[in-house]
C-alpha cells in the first residue's frame, strides 16, 4: 500500500487502484440536525429521570432516604456527562431543566389533594438535592469557547 511520506492517508488501495478521497466533514445543516436531535434526546432523558424519580424517591433504609440520595447523585452524573458530551453548559442544562419541570409539576397538589412528591424528608432531599446537584453540574461544566480563549480556556496559561 502506497502512503504519503508523512504517514498520512494511503494514496492507493491494496490492488493498486487509487484510493477514494477521505470523507468530507458534515455540512453545517447536517451538524445542526444532529446537535438538535442530541439536545432533544437529552431533554427526553431529563423527563424520564423526573418521572422515574418522582415515582421511586421514597425508598428508604430506616430513616435514611437512600433512593432520594441515589437519584440526586444520578441527576448530577447525567447532567455532568451530558455537558461533557455536548461540549458546553447547554448540554448540562438541558436534562436539568426538563427534570425540574417534571418534578415541580409532580410536587404540585391537585384539586383532589393528590401529589407524587410529598413534603417529607425524602421528598425534600429529592427536590432540593436534585435542583442543587443539577445546578452544580451546569456550573462545573466548561463553557464552549474558541480554542485559546483567555476567559474559559487554557489560553492564558499557555502565554507565559
Amino acid at each position: 500500500m502506497d502512503e504519503k511520506p508523512n504517514g498520512g492517508v494511503p494514496l492507493t488501495k491494496d490492488d493498486g487502484a487509487p484510493a477514494p478521497p477521505p470523507a468530507a466533514p458534515a455540512s453545517g445543516r447536517e451538524a445542526a440536525v444532529v446537535a438538535g436531535a442530541a439536545y432533544g434526546v437529552l431533554a427526553l432523558l431529563g423527563v424520564l429521570l423526573g418521572v422515574v424519580g418522582s415515582l421511586h424517591y421514597g425508598w428508604s433504609a430506616g430513616t435514611v432516604p437512600v433512593a432520594a440520595l441515589a437519584l440526586v447523585a444520578v441527576n448530577f452524573a447525567v447532567c455532568r456527562l451530558a455537558g461533557w458530551g455536548m461540549g458546553g453548559k447547554l448540554g448540562a442544562a438541558t436534562p436539568w431543566t426538563t427534570w425540574m419541570a417534571v418534578v415541580i409539576l409532580a410536587s404540585a397538589e391537585r384539586s383532589e389533594g393528590d401529589l407524587l412528591i410529598a413534603g417529607d424528608l425524602a421528598g425534600y432531599v429529592f427536590l432540593v438535592g436534585g435542583m442543587v446537584s443539577g445546578g452544580l453540574a451546569v456550573a462545573v461544566t466548561r463553557s464552549a469557547a474558541p480554542a485559546g480563549s483567555w476567559l474559559v480556556g487554557p489560553g492564558l496559561r499557555g502565554r507565559g
